[in-house]
């Protein structure tokens, strides 16, 4: 699946029905900077909202997938054709009298349309995406593969979400005792990274001045989040739409944890809780499919 591909023809097929941006963002519900993340490749639609965004563009949920349009009158050939074929086969059965065989040759020819004409409204691109398995990473020497700006081609795309917070390298001062990272990609890339590091005096001091002057952002009520209550909080950047970065602190173990969870469509795919221990997430932080952030946004 080319998400630039994608993010071409909904621009295309948008102007093409003399809409603006902001004219399409309102008909969906949705705000400019989600529809103008579309045509950018940088994200896909949710799927709730994919029948609406087809209907309003006029075109098919598998053109939408494929980025291009599919020749319809091709189909319709086909479909010509085989009834064509299934009328002879028909006049020529019900002369000799065999009706019982003829019904079951029609049901066949019918069936088997149907599962063609399923197949392709569907689409293999869809059902390749269902199948994309969760990848976890634990090796802390792989760590500038997937976290910073030296990341693999493959964990690239972020969201824009300022990742700085994290350590730029693990140094031999920092004395990492538990590391994850969590990346899954359905239809839209999702990560979930924490690191914990304990210092010595002089680097405590210099990473948690660091991370104090950092110019964090608002964040409080994204997510049903009212705060951290097990750590202070050293810095945090955090985005409505696309989730949070930061970095707790325990000073009387001189212990900082940087997590990042980064996702779209106001909800996580995976079980979150289930890769990260409780007590580093945000208080009251909920981004299951269901939760009431995303049904305030206007999904449900």
């Amino acid at each position: 699946m080319n998400q630039e591909q994608i993010g071409n023809f909904i621009a295309a097929t948008r102007k093409e029905k003399g809409l603006t941006q902001a004219q399409l963002a309102e008909r969906l519900g949705v705000n400019n900077k989600t529809v103008s993340r579309w045509e950018t490749g940088r994200n896909m639609p949710d799927y709730a909202i994919l029948e609406d965004l087809t209907r309003e563009l006029d075109i098919t949920v598998n053109e939408l997938i494929r980025g291009e349009r599919i020749i319809k009158e091709a189909i319709i050939r086909e479909y010509d054709h085989n009834l064509v074929d299934v009328l002879k086969e028909y006049k020529r059965m019900k002369r000799a009298k065999n009706m019982i065989l003829c019904a079951l040759l029609i049901l066949a020819v019918v069936t088997a349309w149907l599962a063609l004409m399923l197949c392709l409204t569907i689409g293999l691109p869809y059902l390749d995406s269902t199948l994309s398995p969760i990848e976890i990473n634990e090796d802390i020497s792989l760590y500038q593969e997937f976290i910073g700006t030296n990341t693999l081609e493959k964990y690239r795309n972020k969201r824009d979400m300022d990742e700085s917070i994290f350590p730029a390298q693990i140094t031999e001062d920092m004395h990492v005792t538990d590391y994850k990272m969590v990346y899954y990609n359905p239809w839209d890339p999702q990560y979930l990274s924490y690191l914990v590091v304990n210092y010595d005096n002089a680097s405590w001091t210099a990473e948690t001045e660091r991370l104090r002057k950092y110019l964090s952002t608002e964040y409080n009520k994204y997510y049903g989040v009212s705060g951290f209550s097990d750590y202070e909080l050293l810095a945090v950047y955090a985005d409505e739409y696309h989730g949070f970065v930061y970095a707790l602190s325990d000073q009387s173990s001189q212990q900082i944890i940087y997590v990042e969870l980064i996702f779209c469509n106001y909800y996580m795919d995976i079980d979150y809780e289930e890769y990260i221990p409780a007590k580093y997430l945000p208080d009251g932080f909920d981004a299951t499919p269901d939760n009431a952030y995303r049904r305030e946004k206007g999904y449900s």
